[in-house]
């Protein structure tokens, strides 16, 4: 249910970061970058579309827990009991952020939220397609205490809806009373930061007083430099939800003792066995300032641009039924277009960096939706109509599609970035 309300808040997302952008645009440093804001919001889509599948064992673990074992019944019509679950849902997001910042089994899903080296409206909605998996855990003893799955489904959404305004360096301190008790701009920038001094800091949702009470509050002093501390180096969606999994993965396997081949999993970011530390057990996190970073690009010509503007609209439009309407749609079409949707944004990484594959996938998913419409319509009265209608659709697309991969867009980049000896594909 969240994700609903989530979907129904795209519009307004949209309208905000195109303020944003048009406010941005007369100071060079604040500007979106298009590539950057597109990868954003396609880890942003495929979270939409997973998560109405990957929240059902969260959703009826806490329905289970309410139902059998709650020591409480919180009515809904307490003022008090709102309040209450505004802070419980609150200080349990603070947990499970600080436990996903130090804990490598949680930050391996959450580390998409931190990729981009810029800090606007857009990385609100970058957000990792599983992280769900992790998260649930942490709110069920709000379920035992009493509070009912709807109501946590509301305050729950209240809460990642706040926190959508917080990604914008356009506003720079809030009153002082405010800036004490909740997040703001200025806090979650800090959050954001790579300089030493800013990380592991301010992981609160809605109120700061959290990270004042628990000992991770950090003032922003100079503007913090974005990203995260080893750059993601691509603009491949999947790379970002992928690459920290196979960092783990190898730096288990070249572990040479067991129970570092164990402890990788479960140890803070900056952990390493010894043997690949030069015996410190660490890595030191460097230095970094604003006027050194080198921010990846690549540069994007205009038939790409043409292309992924087109489908990221039809891309919205699917991406917002499917979470709108997903109990009404059949398994089958549901599961089709989810592949479809995860196809497409992989697409567009990949058109942006010049991957070889990246035509021919585009095409194939063009060809792929035209004929699973076919399939799906055939016994509609009008199926034939909208069938021809989307494959003449997607052969303009095509055709569009070899353009650019004739102009070669995306050619000439460096490279997207190693992790650990993991080459980004």
């Amino acid at each position: 249910m969240e994700e609903k309300y989530v979907a129904l808040a795209i519009p307004f997302f949209i309208l905000m970061m195109g303020v944003e952008g048009a406010l941005a645009r007369r100071k060079p440093g604040l500007r979106y970058r298009f590539a950057d804001s597109i990868t954003n919001l396609s880890c942003g889509i495929g979270q939409q579309v997973l998560e109405p599948l990957l929240r059902t064992l969260g959703i009826a673990t806490y329905i289970l827990l309410y139902t059998r074992l709650r020591v409480f019944t919180v009515p809904a019509s307490s003022v008090a009991g709102w309040v209450v679950l505004l802070l419980g849902v609150d200080l349990a997001y603070y947990g499970f952020h600080r436990a996903s910042h130090r804990v490598n089994l949680f930050w391996a899903s959450h580390v998409v939220h931190h990729q981009s080296e810029e800090f606007n409206l857009s990385v609100a909605l970058r957000q990792s397609w599983i992280e769900i998996l992790v998260s649930w855990v942490f709110y069920l003893p709000l379920a035992i205490m009493g509070f009912s799955p709807l109501a946590f489904v509301a305050m729950s959404t209240l809460n990642t809806l706040y926190q959508f305004w917080i990604h914008t360096r356009l506003v720079k301190r809030l009153p002082a009373p405010l800036e004490w008790v909740l997040n703001t701009p200025s806090h979650h920038r800090v959050h954001h930061g790579v300089n030493p001094k800013y990380i592991d800091k301010n992981y609160a949702g809605i109120l700061i007083v959290w990270d004042r009470l628990l000992g991770t509050f950090k003032e922003e002093e100079e503007e913090p430099v974005y990203g995260t501390v080893k750059p993601l180096g691509s603009f491949s969606p999947l790379w970002a939800n992928t690459h920290y999994w196979l960092e783990m993965a190898a730096m288990s396997r070249s572990a040479p003792r067991f129970l570092d081949k164990l402890r990788t999993w479960v140890a803070p970011p900056e952990w390493r066995p010894r043997e690949l530390s030069n015996g410190l057990g660490y890595v030191t996190i460097p230095e970094a300032s604003r006027e050194t970073q080198k921010k990846y690009d690549v540069p994007v010509g205009r038939a790409v641009i043409v292309y992924v503007v087109a489908q990221f609209v039809t891309v919205i439009a699917v991406a917002s039924t499917m979470t709108m309407f997903g109990e009404r749609i059949p398994a089958p079409v549901l599961a089709a277009a989810t592949g479809l949707v995860l196809m497409e944004v992989i697409v567009w990484g990949a058109l942006f960096e010049g991957k070889s594959w990246g035509a021919p996938l585009a095409i194939v998913r063009l060809v792929a939706t035209a004929a699973i419409v076919g399939w799906f319509t055939r016994d509609l009265a009008m199926g034939m109509v909208l069938t021809i209608s989307v494959a003449v659709a997607m052969l303009a697309m095509c055709a569009w599609v070899l353009r650019v991969r004739v102009a070669g867009a995306g050619a000439g980049q460096r490279p997207g970035g190693a992790i650990d000896g993991v080459a980004a594909p």
